[in-house]
């Protein structure tokens, strides 16, 4: 693993800008962290995913999350997806 994509590296990083944040009183640090969280959980699921960036998306509905999805992979067919609850 190079180690401009280590976990670690990666760690150091969210937290410099974390600190960044706090001194300028910018930003939520709970919800900065929680997403950093949630895009490393993901980024777990396969190691080709290891140094991609993350996008986490909501929707209102099932049924929205489904249509974005079919329409997603249509339009990037190798593209890897992970649903989270």
């Amino acid at each position: 693993m190079d180690d401009k994509t280590s976990l670690r590296t990666r760690c150091i990083k969210f937290l410099s800008r974390l600190k960044q944040d706090a001194m300028l009183r910018q930003g939520s640090p709970v919800d900065d962290l929680i997403a950093f969280v949630v895009s490393e959980n993901g980024r777990q699921a396969y190691a080709s995913l290891d140094a991609s960036l993350p996008l986490c998306l909501y929707f209102a509905t099932e049924a929205d999350r489904d249509e974005f999805i079919d329409a997603f992979q249509e339009a990037k067919p190798n593209a890897v997806s992970r649903r989270m609850p």
